[in-house]
């Protein structure tokens, strides 16, 4: 039964994760992005890690998708549509470099230390914040720095021109 749930909420992933991709209209791609982050969400329950799951409804059902529908509304959508068409240069350039980062990661998975079964543990919160706060500090503050990134420069795309 647990492989049902599973196999359901990753089918369910990767269509959200492809819709958010192909489609056209940036509100869907932003309805397709939330899809995937409640599909996510849904894994993690299914593998008992409610407090993944809750941060991952908090921090991006809601915080990220509101950063992205203010940044879709101050976009002037006139300068996008002068680039819209296939960008045939950068999707072969970038196809290959996706397809080496999910075989490279598709091997730590399968071969590296991930594979390894994870006993129960009994203080999720605590773990997962020690873990954050001494293994991953380095990429969780990268993470914060890419996301200030990104918002000063959607204010500059947004900003009128003088």
């Amino acid at each position: 039964m647990e492989w049902i749930v599973f196999g359901t909420l990753a089918l369910w992933l990767l269509g959200s994760v492809i819709g958010a991709i192909l489609v056209r209209n940036p509100v869907h791609s932003i309805l397709f992005f939330l899809s995937s982050v409640l599909a996510m969400a849904g894994l993690f329950l299914s593998l008992g890690a409610e407090l993944l799951a809750g941060l991952q409804i908090i921090i991006y059902a809601v915080a990220i998708v509101v950063f992205y529908v203010l940044v879709i509304t101050t976009i002037p959508w006139e300068k996008v549509k002068r680039f819209e068409g296939v960008y045939a240069k950068e999707l072969a350039v970038g196809f290959p470099v996706v397809l080496v980062a999910f075989a490279l990661m598709g091997y730590m998975v399968v071969e590296g230390d991930f594979a390894q079964p994870v006993g129960k543990v009994e203080d999720n919160v605590r773990e997962v914040g020690r873990t954050l706060f001494t293994s991953y500090l380095f990429p969780f503050e990268i993470a914060s720095v890419i996301l200030l990134v990104a918002m000063i420069g959607a204010i500059l795309l947004g900003r009128k021109e003088e």
